[in-house]
């Protein structure tokens, strides 16, 4: 960031800012980044009502005020007909960031909610990629994508590949005259929703730690997420993936490991119970606590979409030095046409829209998909056993 910042302070000057999804964990990390920059004006939209509120509430406390001459938080879906409303209305943005998504894994269940997944992490993109290159054509665009579209294995991961495809390679994307840029990355330390803000939530609850065997991750903090995406989206080079400088070896760690290092950060030793045993766990919490120890369920990695370990980089994809020491970049390939691309994008939203509710199952999603991503018809990891079926 440090070695980076004039030419920062060079982009960003008096610059037009759209974030969308910055309530969220990692679009606010970003925002807190572009506050420190002058821009002319920092638009942050969210669904997320009380979200926006508290973002706003914090800008207003702070000892530093934010910098940019004008900034407006707006609660609507960016897709909807008001976000059309909205950006047609609006002059041209120079940055439009896009952290809106369906992000877990576990949000796979059935044909239905595997559809909201291609609903928000494609085909919104799409339809707003459609206006944009209408309204802003030569606005830089950067979202996020997920080191799960590196080879997926879930429906998550292959939406998100799906979008990348949308984002480089569809017919609205032709039209953007701006940098295409997106970046994968690794579970964000204590994000809304994640691994660790699970675990202190669960001490908060007094209730045991759970953690599956044989998955390992890489992790990064918040504003390690933030300055990621900043400099990708505001530095990074056009049809480029950008991804952490991180090493299997050293920086890929097991989930079980994780739980044991949070419990000893908190004081205590992990007292270990299998999940035919999590009953006795949850009475034992009080009792082991008193001892120094919590209760840590180790669960089998049998659920649907749970790849045993992360990666950034899919098959036949080659990271690159990038101009950021601590970053790679894979440069966007597919043997895709555009016209293919769009082909499949009408076939999804056939079916959001119920006329081909009759074919509608999992095993038909998939095969769509792999229209796209052919190894997936093979590589997704299916199960009758749910994340959400377990603690």
């Amino acid at each position: 960031m440090r070695r980076h910042e004039k030419e920062l302070q060079q982009a960003l000057h008096k610059a037009r800012v759209c974030v969308i999804g910055g309530a969220g964990s990692i679009g606010s990390a970003t925002v807190n980044e572009l506050a420190r920059y002058p821009l002319d004006e920092l638009v942050i939209i969210d669904q997320n009502e009380n979200a926006l509120a508290n973002l706003t509430r914090t800008f207003r406390s702070a000892p530093e005020p934010p910098i940019p001459r004008a900034l407006t938080t707006l609660p609507f879906d960016y897709a909807s007909e008001l976000g059309r409303l909205y950006f047609q209305d609006h002059p041209p943005f120079d940055f439009i960031l896009n952290f809106a998504a369906l992000k877990h894994v576990r949000t796979e269940k059935d044909a239905i909610s595997a559809l909201a997944l291609i609903d928000a992490n494609v085909l919104k993109q799409a339809r707003f990629l459609s206006w944009i290159a209408d309204i802003s054509p030569t606005a830089d665009y950067f979202t996020v994508s997920t080191d799960k579209a590196a080879n997926p294995v879930s429906f998550m991961g292959a939406t998100k590949r799906l979008m990348e495809h949308v984002v480089f390679n569809s017919k609205a994307s032709e039209k953007l005259t701006g940098r295409k840029v997106s970046a994968r990355f690794a579970n964000v330390a204590y994000s809304n929703g994640s691994l660790l803000e699970s675990f202190a939530d669960r001490m908060r609850q007094r209730v045991p730690l759970a953690a599956p065997i044989g998955i390992s991750r890489y992790f990064i903090s918040m504003q390690e997420a933030g300055e990621l995406c900043l400099l990708a989206a505001i530095l990074g080079e056009s049809e480029r993936i950008l991804i952490p400088r991180l090493a299997p070896e050293e920086h890929l760690i097991p989930v079980e490991e994780i739980a044991r290092r949070f419990l000893s950060a908190n004081g205590y030793d992990a007292d270990v119970f299998t999940l035919e045993e999590e009953n006795d766990a949850k009475a034992s919490v009080n009792a082991l606590a008193e001892q120094g120890k919590w209760p840590l369920i180790l669960t089998p990695a049998d659920t649907a979409g749970e790849k045993p370990y992360e990666e950034f980089a899919g098959d036949g994809e080659t990271p690159e030095l990038s101009k950021f020491h601590a970053l790679l970049r894979i440069p966007y390939q597919s043997g895709l046409t555009a016209s293919e691309v769009e082909a499949s994008l009408e076939h999804f939203t056939d079916w959001m829209a119920g006329r081909s509710a009759d074919q509608l199952s999992l095993d038909a999603l998939k095969q769509q998909i792999a229209d796209l991503e052919p190894r997936f018809a093979d590589a997704h990891i299916s199960s009758a056993k749910r994340l959400d079926d377990r603690i």
